[in-house]
């Protein structure tokens, strides 16, 4: 992988486990409101970080018992469409001070499921919460606890710790990223599956839609502006009127310009 090439990141994790600030943490900036301490829906928020394009999509809570099924369902259905054509890593994330209770140890196998058998070969274990740690160490904290330790087997080995309240610590976003990037390598690019492929599809064919419709309102702000100048021509204070909607006219046309740039149009002018 380029060393700016683009990267795509998906958060995981029980409710309140930090997502949200780790997400932050990471882009750098207050990206994802952190006022309402519970994440209810799949988002995505971009920022340039060391020179690169960096896009997290973070999700809702595991087991968040105040969502129905139905509406989990939607969510991993939106965070795939949204982290296509594939995350090139899956944050898992665990606070250092979270009891291992059944539904810890069910985590890897419940994002198995929801994004395939082979997601946690993409997967990093983010601990968060660091500061707790205080004067220990965190590989003593895994090998101190076997089910931790399996856990953190399941993705590799691979971990990483932040302490979301020193978020201007570079060090440790700069420490993420580097074992991303080595993972990526292993992995030979980004994760991806027929689900994944769907969905991208479905992706391109929506933004292509998004431009054709920009195309025609372009097209038909012109039209418009042109008839309106011609029927002027059957009134008086002729000059007047062709100098407002000349200048109407205008306004439309380079505002239409100026939106299909933005959609990565080459345009030119004759």
């Amino acid at each position: 992988m380029e060393p700016n090439a683009p990267l795509n990141l998906m958060i995981l994790g029980k409710k309140q486990a930090g997502k949200s600030s780790s997400a932050n943490t990471i882009l750098g900036q207050e990206a994802f409101d952190l006022k309402n301490r519970v994440t209810s829906e799949c988002s995505e928020r971009h920022a340039t970080v060391s020179g690169r394009l960096v896009s997290v999509v973070d999700t809702p809570g595991l087991f968040d018992t105040q969502m129905t099924h139905e509406e989990i369902m939607m969510e991993i259905a939106k965070s795939v469409y949204l982290s296509s054509p594939g995350p090139h890593a899956f944050l898992i994330v665990f606070p250092v001070n979270m009891r291992f209770t059944e539904h810890e140890q069910q985590i890897p196998q419940i994002i198995e499921i929801m994004f395939g058998q082979e997601v946690l070969k993409y997967s990093i274990i983010l601990f968060t919460h660091g500061d707790l740690l205080k004067q220990n160490n965190i590989e003593d904290l895994i090998n101190g606890n076997i089910k931790l330790r399996h856990l953190v087997q399941q993705c590799g080995g691979r971990f990483h710790v932040f302490n979301n309240e020193d978020a201007n610590n570079r060090e440790q976003n700069i420490g993420l990223l580097q074992k991303i990037d080595t993972m990526i390598e292993q992995n030979y690019g980004y994760y991806s599956n027929q689900m994944y492929e769907d969905a991208y599809r479905f992706r391109q064919l929506e933004e292509e839609r998004r431009r054709v419709n920009i195309k025609l309102c372009y097209f038909l702000s012109i039209t418009f502006c042109f008839c309106s100048v011609i029927h002027l021509l059957s009134f008086n204070n002729i000059n007047l009127k062709i100098t407002y909607h000349l200048s109407y006219m205008n306004e439309t046309f380079f505002n239409c310009i100026i939106l299909l740039i933005c959609l990565g149009e080459n345009v030119s002018i004759l």
